[in-house]
């Protein structure tokens, strides 16, 4: 009788840590739900920017310069100026002020 009953509490105690268990959010998936983030959507240079706006100071980089824009179909930068590649768009600048002469879309 001893024993039937020590198996009975070791039972019971099994099934109330295995409903516990279960009873935890396990999502796991998406961690960044209700983070409060947003998402932003990038600069596209074709819909956002405009002729004679100045380029904003973080795509004055070298690593948006171009300097195959013939591989590109893109004409040929004046003297002071040069094509800078944003987000698949082309921005045609001015380096001396940095100010937009042409904007070529990337996407048709």
């Amino acid at each position: 009788m001893k024993s039937q009953l020590v198996l009975s509490v070791i039972a019971a105690l099994l099934v109330g840590v295995s409903s516990a268990a279960m009873a935890q959010d396990t999502s796991g998936g998406d961690q960044s739900q209700g983070t409060g983030r947003q998402q932003v959507m990038p600069t596209m240079p074709h819909r956002d920017w405009h002729e004679g706006q100045q380029v904003p100071s973080k795509y004055r980089h070298y690593n948006f310069v171009m300097n195959d824009w013939k591989s590109h179909n893109l004409d040929a930068p004046k003297r002071g100026q040069q094509w800078l590649g944003v987000n698949g768009d082309y921005v045609l600048v001015t380096r001396s002020n940095w100010r937009i002469s042409k904007i070529v879309s990337g996407t048709e």
